[in-house]
């Protein structure tokens, strides 16, 4: 097989090249050779990418360009959100709404799949384990969403779980903010000093995938990625 990895810089991208590869799969970079296609790419999804023109053209017209030229492959994996099932919608996630529904008019071959928080090594320093683990070792003080909830997958059991034909991606299981924090705390030996942050318009009381999953539990994906963030920062 070969697979063709749109977003392939980020986060999620970088950890299926290296997953695929220890596999013995092909990555290529000609879309013409691939049998599969990964399409990660998108924009909209971090805090500072706020420009609609930006985000309706990697969301929609990039994802229409890559399907008109991919009729000959075995499997095209769209990863959309798990955003799109929450009651308030943002932007970006009306766009990967639209999306999936773009991607419903074609044959089976194409799935879109909705990760939940996909958290590990590699992901940006800006995000919220990264954050805990920086200021569990600094000391300095933050803002914490406490009551915020989430489920978290590890990265590679995303991988292996999107790969195996799971659509929807979580671990089945949430956990507030409180929560991860309270579990690196432990990890690390070190008392976090936050304060309290209000909620995001977006958030909910229950964000969590609709079924569990066989993968590895929170404390060990999170003792894991404390690990490799200390000895890595």
């Amino acid at each position: 097989m070969a697979y063709y990895i749109t977003g392939r810089n980020g986060f999620i991208g970088k950890n299926l090249v290296r997953y695929l590869i220890q596999k013995g799969e092909r990555i290529t970079d000609k879309l013409e050779e691939a049998t599969h296609v990964v399409h990660l790419a998108a924009y909209g999804n971090h805090y500072n990418q706020t420009e609609p023109k930006e985000i309706i053209q990697a969301n929609l017209i990039m994802l229409c360009d890559l399907l008109e030229r991919s009729n000959h492959v075995e499997k095209f994996y769209n990863i959309s959100t798990s955003s799109v099932h929450l009651p308030v919608q943002t932007f970006y996630s009306l766009t990967k709404s639209l999306g999936e529904k773009i991607i419903d008019t074609k044959d089976d071959r194409f799935v879109n799949v909705r990760p939940y928080s996909v958290y590990g090594i590699g992901e940006a320093n800006h995000r919220l384990i990264p954050t805990i683990i920086r200021h569990l070792h600094t000391g300095e003080p933050m803002e914490l969403d406490t009551k915020a909830v989430h489920d978290w997958i590890y990265v590679d059991d995303f991988i292996e779980q999107m790969l195996q034909g799971e659509t929807e991606v979580g671990s089945g299981m949430q956990y507030t903010n409180k929560d991860i924090a309270d579990a690196l705390e432990i990890i690390s030996g070190k008392k976090l000093n936050y304060t309290n942050a209000k909620l995001r318009h977006f958030d909910t009381k229950s964000w969590k995938a609709p079924k569990r999953l066989n993968v590895r539990s929170i404390f060990t994906g999170l003792k894991q990625t404390y690990e490799y963030y200390r000895t890595n920062n």
